[in-house]
């Protein structure tokens, strides 16, 4: 009996395997996780993934054909592939979202992220003296803007210069103050080198009503220009803050975090996140965070123009929305999809730029 047992249980498997062998990745799929060249990082959709209003994402799945769904177990959203390797995630607004969405994906089992370039996509506010309604900016570095002490502008100290301050400290600044270990991270330079390099010359969206909208801004600043791919930097803060006040403090803070080196241009509200997810991954062997690049595209000013208020900017309807989700996939796919096409060479990490 045991042995029939045995025989019939041989037959069944033999039977399924047949079955489906002609079902590509079926199978695999439960054997062992999918290999992933390159995973886009989106931080929300508005509505469908296909074929309506789009969000950060949509762009993304309907060039890249990323057709095949995974489920990925306390994710934001599942993940979106195609069978050249390239997948996506949409990790939800905020860094709450972001980081708890990217360690759901990193830890899953069900994708081999090992040699995987990630390449973040989103939008932001941009500063006027950097760029303008939908430019793309890749980061060098990425800057929390969460983790200080704040005092309400109303009550603050007459000598400083801002409410918000380095952690530990009773001024401004200070050398003794404490950190939590996330406060800024800078991206490989060799890689943000071939992603701008790339990129540069792409043709980027623009809208009417961007281009009557940032003619508010004097003729000689990047504000008043057509959106183009430029390289400055971003920080990531829960507070989607706005104005000349907390503009001059972020330029600041992000300069103060970088010994000098960072030029902040983008605000946003994920990145730092991600980054840390991203170590914490990179840390158990399950990621190469010198494989990671951060493209923010323009959707608003982050202060007003002459004779606005910060009140007035925050509210208005600047016609950068539509632009600066298209552009964030014309700047990113044109690097993602060169990866993928010269993958047998950089599997093995950046290559020297020719």
């Amino acid at each position: 009996m045991k042995h029939r047992m045995l025989a019939c249980s041989l037959v069944v498997s033999l039977l399924l395997a047949t079955l489906f062998a002609g079902v590509p990745g079926l199978l695999a799929q439960s054997d062992s996780p999918k290999v992933v060249k390159v995973l886009t990082i989106a931080m929300f959709e508005v509505g469908e993934m296909k074929g309506d209003f789009a969000g950060e994402a949509q762009f993304w799945v309907e060039g890249e054909g990323l057709d095949e769904v995974i489920e990925i177990p306390g994710s934001w959203s599942p993940v979106y592939c195609n069978a050249d390797g390239h997948c996506l995630v949409v990790t939800g607004m905020g860094i709450a979202n972001a980081a708890s969405t990217v360690m759901a994906v990193g830890l899953s089992g069900k994708l081999d992220l090992s040699r995987t370039y990630v390449i973040v996509a989103g939008i932001a506010g941009v500063d006027p003296h950097d760029g303008t309604l939908g430019s793309a900016a890749w980061a060098d570095w990425v800057i929390d803007g969460d983790l200080a002490h704040e005092i309400d502008a109303r009550e603050m100290p007459s000598e400083w210069d801002y409410p918000l301050i380095h952690l530990g400290c009773d001024s401004l600044w200070c050398e003794e103050g404490w950190t939590a270990g996330t406060e800024v991270y800078q991206l490989n330079t060799a890689l943000v080198d071939w992603a701008y390099t790339l990129s540069k010359d792409v043709e980027l969206a623009d809208s009417e009503a961007a281009q009557a909208y940032r003619a508010n801004y004097p003729a000689d600043w990047p504000a008043a220009a057509p959106p183009s791919v430029i390289r400055c930097d971003t920080i990531a803060a829960s507070t989607y803050w706005h104005g000349d006040l907390l503009a001059a403090w972020a330029e600041w803070w992000a300069s103060q975090w970088s010994g000098g080196q960072a030029n902040y241009c983008m605000t946003e509200m994920e990145d730092s996140a991600t980054l840390t997810a991203l170590s914490r991954l990179a840390g158990a062997g399950l990621v190469d965070l010198e494989r990671v690049l951060v493209l923010r595209t323009a959707s608003n000013f982050d202060r007003p123009y002459a004779g606005q208020t910060a009140a007035e900017s925050l509210a208005a309807d600047s016609g950068g929305f539509v632009p600066s989700t298209r552009n964030a996939y014309l700047a990113g796919s044109v690097v993602t999809d060169y990866i993928i096409a010269n993958w047998e060479t950089w599997q093995q990490g950046v290559p020297p730029l020719p």
